[in-house]
């Protein structure tokens, strides 16, 4: 993470460097990066999460959440590094408010095709989709 560039504005500018960067890896750590992202999402996908991210925060009365819109909220935190993202996971209160950053969920594929020239066919073992950790939405699910 610490090699995207927020100086840029262009989302694919922002993660250039770092899909240049895991491309060098080996196929096994693109897919071990692959695995940690999604783990990291899915720590993030709990209710108090959802009710954290602004104008469209997850309301039991509101209809206009949207899954997808909270799991790119999910990358923009996980984009911001370790720091932000430790401090968010613990403290759902400081979700970062109407951003997301949905480039994040190619950066494994886009390294592996610049590596290997075909499409990375891979599954993680743990599901980032909103609604997958349900421990985090008991109150909910």
């Amino acid at each position: 993470m610490s090699l995207l560039d927020w100086s840029k504005e262009d989302a694919d500018e922002i993660v250039e460097a770092a899909i240049k960067e895991l491309s060098t890896f080996t196929a096994w750590k693109i897919r071990h990066f692959e695995e940690t992202l999604s783990y990291k999402l899915f720590l993030l996908d709990t209710e108090e999460h959802a009710k954290e991210i602004g104008e469209y925060s997850f309301s039991q009365q509101d209809q206009h959440f949207s899954p997808d819109l909270f799991l790119y909220a999910r990358c923009a935190v996980v984009a911001h590094g370790k720091e932000v993202f430790e401090d968010i996971v613990s403290n759902p209160s400081k979700m970062l408010k109407d951003t997301e950053f949905e480039i994040l969920l190619s950066l494994s594929s886009e390294a592996y095709y610049v590596k290997k020239g075909k499409e990375f066919e891979y599954e993680s073992g743990c599901s980032y989709e909103t609604f997958s950790n349900k421990e985090g939405w008991s109150n909910t699910l």
